[in-house]
């Protein structure tokens, strides 16, 4: 390529003019940000123009882009109006943001001009005089920098830092209208992505009610438009995204939103809208994704009556290769069509087929895997939805709204899925029972032929898996990687365990059978997790969960097989043991006949495990799942088909219950009589015996519950008597209450200190192993543990103290003194100020955005550190850094001399602590042990300085109006920016 003959000046001469205009500025050194003149104003405005905030500029514009290419959408939702309204998208372009904040703070830091200009002349000042020497920055630029700091943190994600910027922006610029109005309304933005609507909506009416340029009308709609998007207002969101569309700094934000409003016009049922919007979508040649979930939208609001060619149109994009990665999307959206249509066996099929065709594995998977789930569940069909929500909890990000609704069906479906299986398994072995020699056969090799289909199919996929590897080696190439990950997450021969939902529930079953129900928790091992628990308790299964058999009863089985293998002939033996090689073969009729119930010891077998199933799924049913008319269909089964159950007094319990609960008075006192008349010792039947079992059902947790605080209230003054009293009472009248244990532990500290000390210890040790899971448990273990290891009891009452009492740690005597756990009296060491608070008692939230905003106000460039820590008990906002003990409590006394400040933190504990104090207050110290270390050594306090903790004046007179302006001798603000064509903030 030629060079040209031009020399750079000729060819563009405004980077040389700004080249020549910079060295100029820089060799002034009049120009000082310590003085304030016309001149140093304009070179202060201009050396921070471009010099700084030109490169933060720049990173901000980076990141931006990084966030709007890299920027993922959930396009079986309703897109969020803002890319950050992704929380993967925010990880994006983090390094830009900050770097343009760093630079935006350095920026500020040196060139802002604060100080008074000179009143020359002697002549009377006028109003507009008065406004602009009452400005608290005279840089003319700065603005700039203050609204790009605050853009970078909204679109990192910092959205209460970023509000709190704009807070202070309007602040520190009351005399620019449009600059507090444009900061006003990113303030109310913030405020629409953490979703408090109300402070948004507020901020907005605010600013329109004061001087609004019309060039911020789209900002405007962008932060309605947001806000009922979060409230789920569709109607009144389409007219604000429309005024949105022309805010986009892109073409693909600009797509997106198109697509976006096409979303809300289908939800409002304005289809042929919508079909336009997707078709804009189309138009605008968006990335593939975005065009291919446009054309999918598009089949799905087509008019009713093309059902089939909306199917057929869906069909032919699914033998499209280029959708080979979109499968579960097509298939899903056939599989709305049949649904919408009322034909639901079509819509499983059609997303069975979008499940074992998804490539990906993400979230569009999981919707599918969702709705599946909920038509098998809709259905009663519990032992197909079991995989469908068990493989959707993996997929799902757990800040999604329903994710709480669809994490509970989970767990229910994994305690019903043992019962449903089993009654699904002996009712059909059962019904092959019943059949005939010929029609049973048919169905056996019908089952031999799917089985022969389905392997020939797993090793074709299998086969086409290896040669595509064997290529992709050959080749160098990454294409068969990909399509080798694509087929075991497909489910093919190679799959990793965990992406297999059969191999998980049978892995589940084969522990639950081994070990029993057991939570998901730490040493789950254990059933007994309190400090008394043995070595003995550990690593051993669940006797109720262990197989019938033992191991000596094994034993006998196999010597008497061996023996009576001995008595048979070699060709018996031979035809014996290919017989059981048969049963084990999925291809020979014999492996499916040998399960089936011919005899009438199998039919008995048989129906010993279809009753028990029957009635732990009905359990289920009524008390987990609330589904009334299915437990009462299953337990009136097993009344008239299993009439000698054996937990028949369990099931007239259950009855009474479900049927009490539904409002059926009758039904539920004809089975209260039954269980009274046919089990009088069962524990259910005595307390429905009692006359007044009614009243105790409806108001005895209330009642038991007064009782207990009476009883705790009288322990902490002493009166013991009453105590017992109300342990005494409430072991009568509420001997299964959630109290009993509390009472029990209570009683028990009573009588000790009544003297009474023969019965402490195993008292103790009853209250640990009858009630194992109960708060006091551990407390009553660590007594009983003290007092096997020689401990002494003290004498002396035994108060409860409050919860700023409490330590964090057990500690013993031996531990109190040492060096990890002694405060240390050193100031010049890193300080952390605290606002300690009892759990749920304030908003935290709040109280982050309150101090945050305070800071942003009365620190013009600092930035402090703010982290909510949770604590047991109590919780703890934390402000870090200070450099020594008095620069934090500057920063305290200058919080509580903010009066605002100082009556919403009113009845919080404020304190200051030193960052290895902190830790040992953590690790085994009450809060009220520093507190007298505190007042005890670090009194008096240092002075403070007046003028230190004077916080910013308010702007003389309230915000100017658009009159009050001064001209342009005072503000550069009408200058053409070179870089305001380019501001790319929003998006």
């Amino acid at each position: 390529m030629r060079a040209s003959r031009y020399p750079l000046y000729m060819r563009k001469p405004f980077l040389a003019l700004m080249a020549v205009a910079l060295v100029v500025a820089m060799a002034l050194p009049s120009c000082s940000t310590k003085k304030n003149t016309a001149a140093t104003r304009r070179t202060q405005g201009f050396k921070a123009r471009y010099n700084t905030f030109y490169n933060g500029h720049q990173a901000y514009l980076e990141g931006a882009k990084a966030q709007r290419e890299g920027n993922q959408d959930n396009f079986t939702e309703t897109l969020p109006l803002l890319p950050i309204g992704n929380k993967a998208t925010l990880e994006l372009g983090t390094a830009n943001y900050e770097r343009a904040i760093e630079k935006c703070q350095k920026t500020i830091k040196q060139h802002s001009i604060t100080k008074k200009p000179e009143w020359k002349g002697g002549k009377k000042k006028t109003a507009k005089d008065k406004l602009w020497l009452s400005q608290k920055e005279y840089n003319p630029f700065l603005h700039k920098a203050w609204l790009l700091m605050g853009q970078a943190q909204m679109q990192k994600g910092d959205l209460l830092e970023a509000s709190t910027t704009f807070a202070y922006i309007q602040r520190q610029f009351f005399h620019k209208p449009n600059v507090v109005a444009k900061a006003r309304l990113m303030e109310a933005l913030c405020y629409a992505e953490l979703e408090w609507h109300y402070e948004a909506e507020n901020l907005v009416a605010e600013a329109m009610r004061d001087s609004f340029p019309n060039s911020l009308e789209p900002l405007k709609a962008t932060v309605l438009a947001d806000v009922h998007l979060r409230r789920g207002e569709w109607e009144q969101a389409i007219p604000h995204v429309q005024g949105a569309i022309r805010q986009a700094g892109s073409s693909l934000q600009r797509a997106r939103l198109h697509f976006l409003l096409g979303q809300l016009y289908k939800q409002t049922g304005q289809s042929q809208l919508a079909f336009k919007e997707f078709k804009r979508v189309i138009r605008a040649n968006p990335p593939y994704e975005l065009a291919f979930n446009a054309r999918i939208q598009q089949t799905e609001v087509l008019s009713k009556g093309q059902s089939k060619a909306m199917v057929r149109k869906l069909q032919a994009m699914a033998r499209n290769p280029k959708n080979k990665n979109y499968l579960d999307q097509v298939y899903y959206a056939i599989g709305n069509i049949h649904l919408a249509q009322g034909d639901t066996l079509q819509a499983i099929a059609a997303y069975n087929k979008g499940v074992e065709e998804s490539t990906r594995g993400g979230i569009e998977k999981g919707v599918v895997w969702l709705r599946l789930g909920q038509l098998h569940w809709d259905r009663e069909d519990f032992v197909e939805a079991h995989p469908c929500y068990a493989g959707v909890l993996g997929l799902f990000d757990k800040e999604r709204d329903d994710y709480d609704d669809i994490d509970e069906r989970a767990q229910i479906l994994e305690e019903l899925f043992p019962h449903a299986a089993a009654i699904q398994l002996q009712d059909s072995l059962q019904e092959l029972a019943r059949m005939d020699t010929t029609e049973l056969l048919k169905v056996v090799d019908r089952l031999i032929d799917e089985y022969k289909e389905r392997e020939k199919q797993e090793k074709k996929l299998a086969a086409e898996a290896e040669s595509t590897a064997a290529a992709s080696t050959q080749s160098g190439g990454k294409e068969g990687a990909s399509t080798t990950t694509g087929a075991k997450q497909q489910g093919t021969a190679g799959v990793w365990y965990f992406y297999n939902p059969t191999s998980v529930a049978a892995g589940k079953t084969e522990f639950q059978r081994k070990w029993g129900q057991r939570p998901l928790a730490d040493d789950w091992r254990r059933s007994n997790k309190t400090v008394l628990a043995s070595e003995e308790d550990t690593f051993q299964p669940d006797t109720l969960a262990l197989d019938s058999l033992t191991l000596d009863s094994l034993a006998r089985a196999d010597s008497l097989e061996q023996a009576l293998l001995a008595d048979l002939s070699d060709e018996e033996r031979e035809a014996l043991e290919e017989r059981k090689e048969r049963e084990n073969d999925p291809h020979e009729r014999e492996y499916y006949l040998k399960d089936i119930p011919f005899t009438p010891e199998q039919l008995a077998a048989s129906n010993a495990l279809l009753v028990d199933a029957l009635y732990h799924a009905a359990v289920i049913y009524k008390d987990r799942m609330e589904n009334f008319p299915l437990a009462e269909r299953t337990f009136q089964r097993i009344l008239i088909d299993f009439p000698d159950f054996q937990q028949l007094d369990e099931t007239y319990y259950n009855m009474f219950q479900l049927y009490a609960r539904t409002g059926r008075a009758e039904e539920a006192a004809t089975y209260r009589q039954l269980l009274i008349d046919g089990y009088p010792d069962n524990e259910h039947a005595q307390l429905v015996a009692d006359p007044n079992f009614e009243y105790k059902g409806r108001y005895g947790k209330h009642i038991e519950d007064s009782l207990y605080q009476q009883a705790y209230d009288a322990f902490q003054q002493g009166d013991y008597a009453t105590v017992l009293a109300n342990d005494s009472l409430t072991g009568q009248e509420y001997p299964k209450g959630e109290n009993r244990a509390r009472f029990l532990f209570l009683a028990t500290l009573s009588r000790l200190e009544m003297g009474q000390t023969e019965r402490f210890l195993a008292d103790m040790r009853d209250i640990v192993q009858q009630f194992p899971q109960s708060t006091v448990s551990e407390l009553a273990g660590l007594y009983v543990k003290g007092l096997e290891n020689g401990r002494v009891l003290a004498s002396g009452r035994m108060g409860m103290g409050s919860i700023w009492d409490r330590r964090a740690g057990i500690l013993m005597e031996a531990d109190s003194l040492s060096a990890d756990t002694v405060f240390t009296a050193d100031r010049n060491v890193d300080f952390v100020f605290v606002i300690a608070y009892e759990h749920d008692s304030i908003s935290a939230n709040q109280l982050l955005y309150e101090v945050a905003r305070w800071n942003f106000t009365s620190f013009a460039v600092r930035n402090f550190d703010i982290t909510l820590v949770p604590g047991q008990g109590i919780d703890m906002l934390q402000v870090r850094t200070f450099l020594n003990h008095d620069e934090a409590y500057i920063y305290l006394r200058r919080l509580l001399g903010d009066a605002d400040m100082a009556r919403k933190l009113e009845g919080l504990r404020l304190f200051i602590i030193a960052e290895d104090n902190l830790r040992k207050l953590q690790r085994g110290r009450s809060f009220m042990d520093y507190f007298d270390f505190h007042d005890q050594h670090f009194a008096p306090q240092p002075r403070v300085l007046l003028e230190e903790v004077t916080p910013l004046d308010a702007p003389p007179g309230g915000m100017p109006s658009q009159e009050d302006l001064l001209d342009e001798q005072y503000d550069l603000e009408d200058e053409e920016d070179d870089w305001e064509e380019e501001e790319d903030y929003i998006f």
